[in-house]
């Protein structure tokens, strides 16, 4: 009897040991993950953030501070760049310290200067602080096509009066007048002729070449509007005069088709004045002599006929008929004294 209840007693205390120890391996079997899935995980500080910034940037500051040699001081800027792709506003600092090297390379050596824009370019490719120097460095080494290529996207990025400037410039180079009369006119529809009148002069001259009268005169008419009774300045007066006889003759020819005879006259008498002797004062004197003729002055005619005629010039012929035919006209068909006209028309025009 003692015997078999110390079996059982036994038998109870195997099985809750061996309950417990279940427990046991159980618990210690779940532990670990919930430790694992409690554990707290770093976070990574934003590269564009304030704080990396400033970093960075002290960083990069002292690159400058170190680096007293340019090329070195670029050499490193580079390997800064390339070593924190992530860090966009940084890099963008470090290229603007990179540009200051570059602009002063382009002075005396615009190839170096954009192999060197390419090799910070090529370690930051999304970065675009020196896309401007890089335009300037293909227009100084004749590149014109890839610098036009450049200025017009940054043109459609942010359009502005020196951009639009900077694309004249460039398509002038180029010998490109298509294009330089769409950055001119922008130019022009902008900034006063006081200060662009340089512009308004080349795309007048560019109409003309062109054959469309009716730009050419708007912006003659505009220039003269400014500059006809006065010398631009920095221009000197003996190379504005034949820009003035140019632009009143194109205006006077244009008053005189629409039969605007006073003004014609007017204008001619200004082509007269800035080109006293070539073939613009020929066909000027001519002009004036018709206009006054159209306008029933026969005899206010025969003079400025008379200085056609003494110029000797491709309308002489012309106007010689003129003249004797009204001479005639007022003189019952002589042309007795008619000498003494031809006289004085020499010697007003101080032709020996």
């Amino acid at each position: 009897m003692i015997s078999s209840r110390r079996n059982q007693a036994l038998l109870m205390l195997i099985a809750i040991c061996l309950g417990m120890l279940a427990w046991h391996v159980q618990f210690a079997g779940a532990q670990p993950q919930a430790q694992k899935t409690a554990a707290p995980q770093k976070e990574e500080i934003p590269p564009d953030s304030d704080y990396m910034f400033r970093k960075d940037s002290a960083a990069i500051d002292e690159i400058k501070a170190r680096e007293t040699d340019p090329q070195k001081r670029a050499d490193a800027l580079v390997a800064w760049a390339k070593d924190h792709p992530r860090a966009t506003r940084a890099v963008a600092y470090a290229a603007s310290y990179y540009g200051e090297v570059v602009a002063g390379v382009l002075k005396t050596d615009p190839q170096k200067a954009l192999a060197m824009i390419q090799t910070f370019q090529a370690a930051a490719p999304t970065n675009t602080t020196l896309v401007p120097l890089e335009m300037s460095a293909y227009y100084q080494t004749k590149n014109y096509a890839k610098a036009a290529e450049i200025g017009e996207k940054l043109y459609a990025e942010k359009p502005s009066q020196e951009m639009a400037s900077t694309l004249y410039q460039i398509y002038g180079q180029a010998n490109n007048a298509d294009k330089m009369l769409v950055y001119g006119e922008k130019l022009l529809a902008e900034v006063p002729i006081e200060k662009s009148f340089g512009v308004a002069l080349q795309v007048a001259q560019i109409y003309a070449q062109k054959k469309n009268t009716e730009k050419t005169l708007h912006y003659y008419s505009e220039l003269m509007g400014v500059y006809g009774d006065k010398v631009p300045p920095g221009v000197q007066e003996a190379n504005w005069n034949p820009v003035r006889a140019a632009a009143f003759r194109m205006m006077a020819a244009d008053s005189y088709a629409k039969k605007d005879f006073p003004k014609a006259m007017e204008l001619y008498d200004k082509v007269t004045k800035f080109a006293p002797k070539g073939e613009e004062a020929c066909e000027a004197w001519y002009y004036i002599g018709m206009a006054k003729w159209q306008s029933k002055d026969q005899k206010g005619a025969i003079e400025p006929f008379a200085r056609a005629y003494v110029l000797g010039k491709s309308m002489s012929p012309k106007a010689k008929e003129n003249f004797e035919l009204l001479y005639k006209n007022e003189h019952s068909g002589s042309l007795d004294g008619s000498d003494v006209i031809l006289a004085k028309a020499k010697s007003d025009l101080g032709i020996g």
